[in-house]
């Protein structure tokens, strides 16, 4: 188990026991991971900002049900997804050009507009999960792999070094690599298939 890792868990357990010193490390050593992610997800820094916080805030008003965590990682990054969605509903339903006063709209038109909001929503979520799909079937297999030890494993690079033989600077620039080639298929894929 790498130094990061056993950080992890030592502080998770001060989180638990309601030492703010467990939160706030906590928050320290996950918030650069935690970043990158929401900036896949959505492409507003603020957003991301005030998930992560509104992330840590949820964690300690429920630190006492944390004690029975396995996977540390996953835990948190599942909470956050569904944070940063929540987030984004909620600036985007606060925006008032989003919204019409509540008093002039009949409850049919809300109905009608929040399931076209759930469609369209929908729709782009495929558009994008085609894109990346597109985007990941040009990257070799070991970029592939790595991509996936690394954001949906969670791994540090020492435990993919280990599970895959290779030197962690390797994995480093193979991540590196990958990430870059992602980054342009990404740019140059038309907008409809």
């Amino acid at each position: 188990m790498d130094d990061h890792r056993r950080s992890i868990i030592k502080n998770w357990k001060l989180l638990v026991e309601g030492e703010k010193q467990g939160l706030y490390t906590c928050f320290n050593l996950f918030y650069d991971d935690l970043y990158r992610f929401g900036l896949s997800l959505y492409r507003d820094p603020e957003l991301i900002k005030e998930s992560i916080q509104n992330l840590f805030i949820e964690l300690w008003a429920i630190r006492d049900k944390l004690g029975d965590v396995g996977n540390i990682q996953q835990y948190v990054f599942t909470i956050y997804k569904r944070i940063i969605y929540k987030t984004h509903q909620k600036s985007f339903s606060n925006d008032p050009e989003n919204n019409l006063p509540l008093e002039n709209v009949k409850e049919e038109v809300l109905s009608v507009r929040s399931y076209e909001s759930i469609l369209i929503a929908s729709q782009e979520d495929e558009y994008l999960k085609k894109r990346l799909k597109h985007a990941l079937a040009k990257l070799t297999p070991r970029q592939k792999e790595i991509i996936l030890m690394r954001y949906y494993e969670c791994l540090s690079f020492k435990e993919i070094a280990h599970k895959t033989l290779l030197t962690e600077r390797t994995v480093y620039n193979t991540l590196h690599n990958a990430i870059n080639a992602l980054r342009e298929n990404l740019l140059f894929i038309w907008p409809f298939f």
